[in-house]
């Protein structure tokens, strides 16, 4: 990969460990600024480093072996490298207040310059929302890039429904090399066919802190959030609260009383935030026009016809207050619930319990 000297300037300096953000950038500026300017940025970083700290971090900034060696690991891992320097760097990123010097990325950077909406939630999202947020994301996917994580529950249920697309792209709160074996088959599929982006240099661990700051770039590359789930204390809210604060819209699924995992979603929605229940809420807000009308129920007779209405009507039901509401046994209900999970129409959420797609 050939980057011009501006950008192999920021990818050298966001691999020095020894510097915090601040400190990488009155190095980039000590080093490029004319004389004077390059001196008083100098003394400032001076102020905040140990002299031999200094003098070791200039040097392995100017030393020509370091900066191939840098660039040439990047290679041999298969990574890229998009600067705020770069012309592709994403432009809605840069309108956000500590926007990331470097973007790691493995697949496809086009996607970066095309309209993104986040889509984020719980680990511990139900059955039935996983099964509503993949549906969602195809959806999405259609008219939009889905950014989202790559984690269990949610996240992993968003990439899923966009990758046939392709338009998925999964922000990782680690380095390429250490962001956990946790969905790595689903990350190898998104990096073949979307792509995958990191703040982080390759070998950069993962940490809880390093979340929150996953969490502000997915508010901060999109237009859009919508959380799935959420917890009344979640990561996905802080995603929410990054893109309040960036002036983007905040979208949130609705949940019933006393759900402990849709009770930030409601939250949320209390506070301002769209609810929403159909690709099509998200698209109109954004004002990206479609011809996909809301699903219509599809065309069932005799028992499935009832089951279904019910299931819309009073979300998650176990099968003896089916079959009772249907005045049939108990084992015919469960026939009849088999064979509709089967088409895809309902999902199993927890022993004979379900609930309508």
């Amino acid at each position: 990969m050939n980057y011009t000297k501006s950008e192999t300037d920021l990818i050298v300096a966001d691999s020095i460990e020894e510097l915090n953000y601040k400190q990488k950038k009155l190095l980039l500026a000590s080093e490029n600024g004319e004389t004077d300017d390059g001196q008083k940025y100098a003394e400032a970083l001076i102020k905040t480093l140990d002299g031999g700290v200094y003098n070791k971090v200039r040097e392995k900034f100017r030393d020509q072996n370091y900066r191939g060696k840098v660039l040439a690991a990047l290679d041999k891992k298969g990574v890229q490298c998009v600067t705020v320097k770069s012309a592709d760097y994403p432009g809605l990123l840069k309108q956000i207040p500590v926007p990331p010097l470097v973007l790691y990325l493995k697949g496809n950077r086009a996607l970066l310059a095309t309209r993104k909406f986040a889509v984020v939630g719980s680990r511990r999202t139900t059955a039935q929302m996983t099964e509503v947020c993949k549906s969602i994301c195809a959806e999405l996917s259609k008219k939009l890039t889905v950014v989202t994580g790559v984690a269990d529950g949610a996240d992993g249920a968003a990439a899923k429904g966009a990758l046939k697309s392709g338009n998925i792209i999964c922000v990782l709160p680690g380095g390429h090399c250490r962001s956990g074996a946790a969905n790595a088959d689903l990350l190898r599929k998104v990096e073949q066919n979307g792509l995958s982006v990191s703040e982080f240099p390759p070998m950069t661990r993962v940490q809880r802190h390093t979340f929150l700051l996953r969490n502000r770039i997915l508010a901060g590359l999109t237009e859009g959030v919508l959380v799935v789930s959420a917890a009344e204390k979640s990561g996905a809210l802080s995603t929410a609260s990054y893109a309040a604060n960036y002036s983007r819209d905040v979208f949130a699924f609705p949940y019933g009383v006393g759900v402990p995992s849709g009770a930030g979603c409601n939250a949320l929605i209390k506070s301002g935030a769209f609810l929403c229940d159909c690709a099509e809420d998200i698209l109109s807000v954004l004002g990206i026009d479609t011809d996909e009308k809301k699903k219509s129920e599809p065309e069932l007779e005799g028992d499935e016809r009832a089951v279904y209405k019910l299931l819309k009507e009073r979300g998650e039901m176990h099968a003896e207050a089916i079959a009772a509401a249907l005045g049939s046994a108990l084992s015919d209900a469960l026939t009849v619930c088999s064979l509709m999970e089967i088409k895809g129409l309902i999902i199993r959420t927890g022993g004979n319990a379900f609930a309508a797609i």
